[in-house]
């Protein structure tokens, strides 16, 4: 490639990258940004009362808040309210696909400016039960003080999740901001996880629990957790937990704090930053701990066997590391 040749492509190269900066600049001078889905001409507009047997909830939402309400009657209600009047365009759209009720946040292929905020409120009927519910928001927060149903998916792009929520398979995501998320009942799985924002989690009794955040604090606690994992990349654990089969806990920067009425397999790793685990005295577990910068203690009767600590008939597992930070043992009273 010759030097013209080379000198050209990097004009075209600039060129595009200078269309390409105007087109946005204008876009936030206008502040919008185009909006489609299948099946437009499907749905209707505006606020709705909905009868019949509603099995399913496909929710996508662009800025506001979601607020969930119940009614005694066998009905669901939509119903939305902003910041400016709103044109027909820019009306709720709704439809029911057989048993599914899927709700727009807008009009199909419209501009949709940024500076508009919607909250939608969902009215269900009392003790509404649905197969699967999936709410997504782009912007705004969600706010659900009951849902039940079979698979639960509540996702953020940007915004808060407080949810209080009994379901088989729930599923909580925020990637900017924190989550405050309550599962009642029995569940199979629960997963929860924030790019930059805490995290806290109350549970009944669930297979499996999986918590991870990147940047922000995380809380635990249940009263009983087949499997639990909850790792954080800047930031600190608490995990409260009365019967656990495995518990797995895994920061690169902050201190973990560990509680186990009873628990089969503890397994603990962080980076920078302090461990404490409270653990019973009976029946017992064997610990290996280790630090590179900093020291072990224990408030337990441990007996030290080489590399290992046995309390009572040693037959729960105990695995603690830290690179740099204390190691602490307390007795669970």
């Amino acid at each position: 490639m010759n030097r013209n040749t080379i000198l050209i492509a990097a004009m075209i190269i600039c060129a595009l990258a200078l269309a390409a900066a105007g087109a946005m600049a204008l876009s936030g001078v206008f502040g919008s940004i185009g909006y489609g889905y299948s099946d437009a001409d499907k749905y209707a507009a505006g606020d709705a009362e909905i009868p019949g047997d509603v099995r399913n909830l496909d929710i996508h939402w662009i800025s506001g808040k979601i607020s969930v309400a119940y009614h005694p009657e066998n009905t669901i209600i939509l119903s939305e309210t902003a910041d400016k009047p709103l044109s027909e365009d820019m009306k709720l759209r709704w439809r029911l696909d057989g048993d599914t009720l899927r709700v727009q946040f807008a009009g199909p292929a419209l501009r949709l400016s940024w500076n508009i905020h919607k909250e939608l409120t969902l009215t269900l009927p009392q003790n509404a039960a649905f197969q699967r519910v999936s709410m997504q928001e782009t912007s705004g927060d969600m706010d659900i003080p009951s849902l039940q149903a079979k698979e639960l998916s509540l996702r953020v792009t940007s915004g808060a999740i407080s949810a209080y929520v009994s379901a088989d398979i729930i599923r909580a995501e925020a990637t900017s901001g924190s989550i405050r998320l309550r599962a009642d009942g029995t569940a199979e799985e629960v997963s929860v996880s924030s790019t930059s924002g805490d995290i806290s989690l109350e549970a009944d009794s669930t297979a499996k629990i999986a918590v991870s955040s990147t940047s922000g604090s995380i809380s635990v606690r249940a009263n009983e957790a087949g499997e639990l994992q909850a790792g954080s990349t800047s930031g600190g654990i608490s995990a409260e937990i009365g019967q656990a089969g495995s518990m797995t806990l895994h920061s690169t920067s902050g201190t973990i704090r560990a509680l186990a009425q009873a628990v089969r397999a503890l397994r603990i790793n962080t980076t920078s930053g302090s461990v404490s685990a409270f653990l019973p005295e009976n029946p017992g577990f064997t610990a290996r701990l280790g630090t590179t910068s900093g020291s072990v203690d224990y408030a337990l009767p441990l007996n030290k066997q080489e590399s290992e600590y046995v309390c009572g008939d040693g037959s729960g597992s105990v695995d603690i590391h830290t690179t740099s930070g204390n190691i602490r043992l307390e007795r669970l009273e």
